[in-house]
């Protein structure tokens, strides 16, 4: 709480009126960080975030599940305490990541049935549904987490991913 009050600015007796200790403060970021990704990834899957007016669904989903997983890798991959971090998320926002995950699962779901209505792409083909094609890419997305260093090598992994598998899925004449 020392080094939090420190960082922050503000005395230790302060911080304890606004939290009862250490792990209300990590949950509280963790939420905070969340909120955010999800709030972004709705953006860029809807199509109103700056310069995705007109993208495609690829596009957009990429765009998704960047702003969703990137933040989280980032402070892993580039803190010192990123083994740290990892663990105490796991300990004390397993209900903040879960629920979140599924509430982004449900966005991709929407963004994805409406493409395949649209025409844009061809679920029915590839005996695909909505809901089925969201958890594959969510569960892909998160393979493809793992062993990345950095963001940047994420990055090239899940515009790589998301290339070849939207590519699947273009309706073909």
């Amino acid at each position: 709480m020392a080094d939090i009050a420190k960082e922050t600015g503000v005395s230790r007796a302060s911080l304890y009126s606004y939290f009862e200790n250490k792990e209300e403060i990590f949950r509280s970021l963790a939420a905070s960080l969340h909120e955010r990704s999800l709030a972004e990834a709705e953006n860029d899957l809807k199509g109103n975030a700056t310069g995705f007016e007109e993208a495609g669904i690829a596009t957009r989903v990429q765009a998704a599940l960047l702003a969703r997983i990137a933040p989280f890798l980032a402070l892993v991959a580039e803190s010192p305490h990123g083994s740290e971090i990892y663990d105490e998320n796991n300990r004390l926002c397993g209900d903040l990541v879960l629920s979140s995950s599924e509430q982004f699962v449900a966005m991709l779901t929407t963004a994805l049935g409406a493409a395949a209505r649209a025409g844009e792409i061809d679920l029915k083909s590839a005996g695909l549904t909505a809901p089925a094609t969201a958890q594959l890419v969510v569960l892909a997305a998160g393979g493809l987490k793992q062993g990345a260093a950095d963001v940047a090598t994420f990055e090239k992994r899940i515009a790589g991913f998301v290339r070849v598998f939207f590519e699947g899925l273009v309706r073909r004449p």
